[in-house]
This record gives structure tokens, C-alpha cells and sequence, in this order.
């Protein structure tokens, strides 16, 4: 992994960004000064861990399916920046202790709970793992809503919440019905998120 490649690009795609697109971020202050945490957001687009990191003033290493990896060039992007492949719809033991050795760090994960993106733009059924991982590393959740069009001099909006903290209720191993409330109550936090961010004009 390459810091310095990492912070470089970050450098140059929140120069970039604003200049393709009208970019309206909010809530930043809500990002914790240091990790660990989760960032946990909706996803819409491939281009979406770009707003990610680009808002985070944090290394984020964030959870890639695993097709990413099939790809010689994406594959090696993604290694080299500190991001880690994961097995969609499975236990992926392996990307579980990545991903827990990233918290125990003290660093930022971040995750797409739908696992792939919307179609519609609209939040989908999620996957358990991110209420997991807050329950196994006793961290934080910041919940982020994303939302716009990937288009030349559109408006994108990224709107951050207020950390959450799931952990204390299925700390520990949860159980799958503990993993299941824990992810509702994440998505929840998302949609609310989703509504205020269309709200704006």
C-alpha cells in the first residue's frame, strides 16, 4: 500500500471534482478527527469511493467485490491504495479480518452495505457485514447519503450524519437477528440521509 500514491490522488480529484461538477458536500464536521470508524454509505455509481475519500481527510480502505480484482489495471489500483476485495453474498473470512485489522489500526473502512449499486437510485436490501464489523471492533458508524448525476456541471451532493453507534447492542458476536436490526437501523439512517440531500436545491 502507498500512502503518499493515496493522498496524491486525493489531492488531485478534489481539484478535479469541483471543476466537472457542481459538488455540494455537508456535514463534514461530523467526521471524527481520527479513526477508527466506519464510513457506510449508499451506492450509486463506480465512481462513488472517489466522494469518499475526497470528503474523509483520512486514509479510507474501502471493501472492493471481488470482480474488481479480475481487471489488471483496477486491481492494482485498488491494492495500492489500501482497499481489499471482498466476496459478495458469501462469509469472506479472509476480507472480515482485513477489514477488522483495518479498525484495529485505528484507521477508517469504508463500505457500501447494498454490496452493489442502484440502478434506480433508490437504497436497497443490505448486507449484514457492516453491522458485523461495528459490533466485532466497537466503532462508529458515519453515515453518508450520496446523491446527483455523474454528469458535466450537474449537481452531486454528499450529506454526512452524525456517527452512530450500533455496537453497544450487538457487541461482541452478534447473532444474525442482532446483525439484522443493526444493518435496519444503518440503512435507516441512510435513507433519511438520501431524503434530506433530494431535498436540497
Amino acid at each position: 500500500m502507498s500512502l503518499r500514491l493515496y493522498h496524491f490522488l486525493r489531492a488531485l480529484l478534489a481539484w478535479l471534482v469541483p471543476r466537472l461538477v457542481r459538488f455540494r458536500p455537508e456535514g463534514l464536521e461530523n467526521i471524527p478527527a481520527k479513526g477508527p470508524f466506519i464510513i457506510a454509505a449508499n451506492h450509486i455509481h463506480a465512481l462513488d469511493p472517489i466522494m469518499i475519500a475526497i470528503i474523509a481527510p483520512q486514509h479510507v480502505s474501502f471493501m472492493a467485490k471481488e470482480e474488481v480484482m479480475h481487471s489488471r489495471l483496477l486491481g492494482w489500483f485498488v491494492k495500492h491504495v489500501g482497499s481489499f476485495p471482498v466476496k459478495r453474498g458469501k462469509a469472506d473470512v479472509q476480507a472480515i479480518r482485513q477489514a477488522l485489522g483495518v479498525l484495529a489500526a485505528g484507521n477508517v473502512l469504508g463500505i457500501f452495505p447494498e454490496g452493489t449499486r442502484s440502478k434506480t437510485g433508490e437504497v436497497q436490501a443490505a448486507f449484514s457485514g457492516t453491522a458485523l464489523l461495528a459490533g466485532r471492533a466497537d466503532v462508529p458508524i458515519v453515515p453518508v447519503a450520496l446523491c446527483g448525476k455523474y454528469r458535466f456541471g450537474s449537481v452531486f451532493r454528499v450529506k454526512v450524519g452524525k456517527p452512530m453507534r450500533i455496537a453497544s447492542a450487538i457487541a461482541g458476536r452478534p447473532t444474525s437477528e442482532e446483525r439484522a436490526q443493526g444493518t435496519e437501523m444503518i440503512m435507516q439512517h441512510i435513507t433519511t440521509l438520501l431524503a434530506e440531500c433530494r431535498g436540497r436545491k
